[in-house]
C-alpha cells in the first residue's frame, strides 16, 4: 500500500471505505511537502484544494477567533470546516515540516454530490470528524459546501 492509501486508510473521513474504493481515490491526491508558516489556503480566496494530513500540523484559523489543529494522519481539512460557496473560509499554515496529500476540491464535492454508498461513508466520516475536531462550529449537513 503506498503512502497516500495508506493515509486514507488511516483517516476517519475514508477509512470505512474498501480497499477497492481508496485505490480509486489515490490518482485524485497529490503530495505537499509543507514547511513553517506556509499557507496553503488563505480565507476569502478561491477554494481550490482540500488537505488530509500526513506528517507534520496544520492550524486551520477560521471567523470569530476559532481555529482548530490538526496533527494526526488524517486529519483533513476540507469541506465546510475550510471553505463554503467555492471561497475559503479559513486560512490554513503548516506549524511544522510535514506532508499532505492535496486533492482539488471539486473532485471531492462530486464525489460526494452523488447519491452513492462511497459518498454516504464519506459524509458518516465527515460528520464525525468534524464532531470531535470543530464541534463550535455549524453543522457541516446545514452548510452549503462548494
Amino acid at each position: 500500500m503506498d503512502s497516500s492509501a495508506a493515509c486514507l486508510s488511516e483517516s476517519i473521513i475514508f477509512n470505512g471505505l474498501d480497499a477497492q474504493d481508496i485505490d480509486s481515490l489515490v490518482p485524485l491526491f497529490s503530495r505537499w511537502t509543507v514547511m513553517p508558516g506556509e499557507i496553503l489556503a488563505r480565507v476569502g480566496h478561491s477554494a481550490q484544494f482540500f488537505f488530509l494530513l500526513e506528517e507534520g500540523t496544520l492550524l486551520v484559523a477560521m471567523e470569530e477567533g476559532r481555529a482548530v489543529v490538526l496533527n494526526r494522519p488524517g486529519d483533513f481539512a476540507g469541506l465546510s470546516m475550510v471553505s463554503l460557496n467555492g471561497k475559503n473560509t479559513a486560512t490554513i499554515t503548516a506549524l511544522e515540516k510535514g506532508a499532505v496529500w492535496v486533492v482539488p476540491c471539486r473532485n471531492i464535492l462530486d464525489l460526494i454530490g452523488h447519491d452513492t454508498q462511497m459518498a454516504a461513508i464519506i459524509m458518516d466520516g465527515w460528520q464525525q470528524f468534524f464532531a470531535e475536531k470543530a464541534p463550535f462550529c455549524s453543522n457541516p449537513a446545514e452548510t452549503g459546501v462548494a
